[in-house]
């Protein structure tokens, strides 16, 4: 697979940053706040109809209206290669998942949410970019996918999952990886209680990964410009 310098065009897809707890206006629907960290209400996304419901709200304030830096640093950095099949599960409006396309990546976004799959749908299609969109659970990923992908991207989709189906999660992703496929998990140790977002501290996620997965390397990721504090950047790859 080719490499070439993507940061201009990757980068053009983050727009300007905007403050923690700020509206912001994506270029799909109008935003809430990026930043905050609050257990869901009851009767909150916690079932299918749950997460549809936020989306049809425009309830989503885990959308940050772009890709996050640490994923516009990485491609810039061409450690994805150009024509690399990545899965991005949890996709939303699909900001990440445009990213990887505008790369050069074949990309496969998968949400549970049918309104967040149309909405990523009509933007792919208006940006003219090929976007393989499924509405699916990401703990039920169909057996077509065993061992196809080259690159999984995970970002506030593990933190959505309730904690008992956390091990469910990570053997699907393990499953279509193709052997020595990376997953590259950026994680988010806000350090509060209850969720979703629940927190993920970095010991954490290596009891969940590692055994499934082989580490190749945890790093720190500087402070978002929408308030996220303590990420880091987990690089996995099955052996």
């Amino acid at each position: 697979m080719a490499r070439r310098s993507r940061a201009k065009g990757v980068g053009a897809v983050l727009g300007g940053a905007w403050g923690p707890g700020e509206g912001r206006r994506s270029a799909l629907r109008p935003g809430l706040g990026c930043g905050e960290v609050s257990a869901s209400p009851p009767g909150g996304p916690v079932t299918p109809e749950g997460w549809e419901q936020r989306y049809l709200d425009r309830n989503t304030p885990w959308d940050l209206g772009g890709p996050p830096p640490a994923l516009v640093r990485l491609l810039g950095d061409d450690a994805v290669p150009q024509g690399a099949r990545v899965l991005v599960p949890g996709a939303g409006y699909g900001h990440d998942a445009f990213a990887f396309a505008r790369a050069g990546c074949r990309v496969v976004a998968v949400d549970l949410s049918l309104s967040a799959c149309t909405a990523l749908r009509a933007h792919a299609w208006r940006a003219g970019l090929r976007i393989d969109t499924l509405q699916a659970d990401v703990l039920a990923l169909p057996s077509t996918f065993d061992g196809t992908f080259d690159f999984v991207w995970e970002q506030t989709c593990l933190c959505a999952l309730p904690p008992e189906r956390r091990s469910d999660y990570v053997s699907v992703l393990r499953r279509v990886l193709k052997p020595g496929g990376r997953l590259l998990a950026l994680l988010w140790n806000h350090g509060q209680p209850g969720g979703p977002p629940y927190d993920i501290t970095p010991a954490l996620a290596r009891e969940l990964f590692l055994g499934p997965l082989v580490e190749l390397g945890l790093e720190p990721v500087p402070p978002a410009p929408v308030g996220r504090q303590n990420e880091f950047l987990l690089r996995l790859a099955r052996a």
